[in-house]
């Protein structure tokens, strides 16, 4: 990687403080109440990055004193890191979705495993996959029809979409993983 060009962080990071100036504890709160759903650093990721957005000249910064708290830093950007922003968002190539599921990964290696957890896994996902899909429907309802979050309901219906396909994997995959235990009880009682 281009150690000159600004990673993904630092890139959505500043594409955040394109909005608006942001403290990192800001910053970790916007994150969490849009983009976490798909998109999330850790905490420490994000105050590692900011001076080293002020260091590069895409962002400045200011302390602000508080009375009952230490002062905190107020990060904006600068016209460099918006020219950064609009190069990264009008390039049109994305890094490949590489992401990591253990679920797969567990179940990829299930012939080692106790079936019964295995189907208690995929029930358990099932469960919180219903739970989050729920709290998704509750924000489109509030944002699909609101012009200024027209780009973010294009994140949410992706999330939508995935959500209903993975759950619909799950029921799959639970009747599959039903019918060979079911299959193997049956054998097992012959024998």
């Amino acid at each position: 990687m281009d150690a000159s060009r600004p990673t993904i962080t630092e890139l959505a990071l500043l594409a955040f403080l394109a909005h608006g100036p942001h403290s990192g504890y800001d910053l970790q709160k916007k994150i969490a109440g849009s983009v976490a759903y798909f998109w999330s650093p850790a905490k420490s990721r994000i105050y590692a990055v900011l001076p080293r957005l002020v260091e590069r000249g895409f962002a400045t910064s200011e302390d602000v004193p508080q009375e009952t708290r230490p002062d905190k830093q107020i990060y904006r950007i600068t016209e460099r890191g918006r020219e950064a922003v609009r190069a990264w968002l009008d390039d049109p190539s994305v890094d490949p979705d590489t992401s990591r599921n253990p679920i797969l990964l567990k179940l990829f290696f299930g012939r080692e495993a106790d079936p019964s957890a295995l189907v208690e896994m995929v029930v358990q996902r099932r469960r919180e996959l219903v739970a989050l899909l729920e709290e998704l429907e509750a924000i489109e309802l509030k944002i699909r029809d609101r012009e200024e979050d027209f780009y973010g309901y294009l994140t949410l219906r992706w999330g939508l979409l995935r959500l209903r396909a993975t759950i619909a994997w799950c029921d799959d995959a639970l009747a599959a993983l039903r019918a060979r235990t079911a299959a193997a009880s049956a054998a097992n009682q012959h024998t």
